[in-house]
């Protein structure tokens, strides 16, 4: 997940504090924690590349100031940009969650040619691993384990070979979804 994205796309709908957009983010997203100073280096990171930009301070009386922020030209090209390369090395749907939620940033036709790559990269992969699963090699150094050990290999592959399938059915309902998608 990429806060920075989140801070971005949030940021480009209004003019935020990072407190109210901490918030809407726990709130929106199935996440169920996050460290104060991780989600504020963001924001001074954001700032520092000249994506965001303090515009006005807000001060109460018996209550902290609070910054407010907002998105800058680079800011909106940047966030476009990266939904896209999210999209691009996308290998499982949590790291897209984000994304999904920025859609309307972007073009999801654009978005579904990047993801149908993705997929097809995931795919090869996966079956990379199965080929090697099914050769000598692996078997005989399968072979040299004791028998605890042996079942704990096949436990852990079967528990990946089926997490990356539903990752991968997953993936390919995303594609769909994209591929619906009205503008």
């Amino acid at each position: 997940m990429s806060l920075s994205l989140f801070i971005l796309g949030s940021l480009a709908e209004e003019n935020s504090h990072p407190y109210k957009l901490k918030k809407r983010l726990l709130d929106s997203l199935p996440i169920d924690k996050m460290s104060e100073g991780k989600f504020y280096y963001n924001f001074e990171a954001l700032q520092k590349k000249g994506l965001i930009e303090p515009v006005e301070t807000i001060q109460k009386e018996n209550r902290p100031n609070k910054t407010m922020y907002a998105i800058t030209r680079a800011g909106r090209q940047f966030l476009e940009q990266e939904v896209y390369n999210n999209f691009k090395k996308a290998s499982k749907i949590e790291d897209l969650y984000i994304s999904i939620y920025l859609l309307k940033y972007i073009d999801p036709v654009k978005a579904a040619f990047f993801l149908e790559d993705a997929i097809k990269q995931e795919k090869k992969r996966w079956a990379k691993y199965r080929e090697a699963k099914n050769k000598e090699e692996f078997k005989r150094q399968l072979e040299l384990l004791d028998e605890k050990q042996q079942k704990a290999v096949q436990f852990i592959s079967e528990h990946a070979f089926s997490q990356s399938d539903e990752n991968i059915r997953w993936m390919e309902k995303l594609l769909s979804f994209l591929q619906r998608i009205e503008d």
